[in-house]
């Protein structure tokens, strides 16, 4: 094996044995000198592997991790809760639901149920969403800690997607108000032009947005009233997750 893998795979493992650490932490535990650390990092953020916290500064595992294990699951004791959840929904709405978390200022898609239906929107376990122009994205940015949203909005570039793309951050800041007098979030084509996505938040028992659970589908399929629908089973889907989280 070669010494940069040993040290990728060193780093990996220090990161994933730790709730949080510092570069400098890593490389006084390991005995790699910090720039060799920095490149590291830098290279497992840019895969999801690694998240760095815009508070604190502070690295800590992934959630792209779940693509080869089940760790960030187990730690959570959310695998067979959430899933079994999201499969109810997706029965019920005939439509894919999928779970997804903050990462490195993206909604990173960390678990996903696929409709049976002909016509199905799927997202693949690892992709990211953008926090502006998707309703899992919005709705973890509205739900998220004051001082992560603030340092979440500092980095947001408005990457136009459509027509109904929101484009700045006096926009972006009326629709998480309203997203949080609602209780939900809607991509109205903001991502695209032919699908439609609602989402609402999960919460863990401390009352934190750890997640959100949503459900996208083509324009034919997301009426108002199949909407309005979907939040309902969605809501009702993750109020008993809040206890087991």
């Amino acid at each position: 094996m070669s010494k940069a893998l040993e040290n990728g795979i060193a780093v990996l493992e220090h990161v994933s044995s730790k709730r949080a650490c510092t570069i400098t932490e890593i490389a006084a535990a390991l005995g790699i000198n910090k720039s060799t650390v920095s490149r590291i990092i830098q290279t497992f953020i840019r895969k999801d592997m690694i998240e760095r916290s815009r508070v604190s500064g502070m690295y800590s595992i992934g959630p792209a991790i779940l693509q080869m294990s089940s760790r960030y699951y187990k730690v959570r004791n959310l695998a067979g809760q959430v899933k079994s959840a999201m499969e109810a929904v997706c029965r019920q709405v005939e439509e894919s639901v999928h779970l997804c978390a903050l990462s490195n200022d993206g909604a990173v898609v960390v678990e996903q149920v696929e409709s049976a239906s002909r016509l199905v929107v799927n997202a693949r376990i690892g992709n990211r969403e953008p926090l502006h122009a998707s309703s899992v994205g919005k709705c973890l940015l509205a739900y998220a800690e004051e001082n992560e949203r603030q340092a979440m909005l500092a980095n947001i570039r408005y990457e136009r997607y459509t027509a109904n793309t929101i484009l700045s951050q006096e926009k972006l800041l009326e629709e998480l108000e309203s997203i949080r007098a609602k209780g939900y979030s809607i991509d109205d084509n903001e991502l695209s032009n032919d699908i439609r996505c609602v989402a609402v938040p999960v919460f863990d028992s401390r009352g934190r947005c750890v997640y959100s659970l949503g459900v996208s589908g083509a324009n034919s399929h997301m009426t108002t009233e199949k909407i309005h629908f979907i939040v309902e089973k969605l809501q009702m889907a993750v109020r008993p997750l809040m206890e087991t989280i």
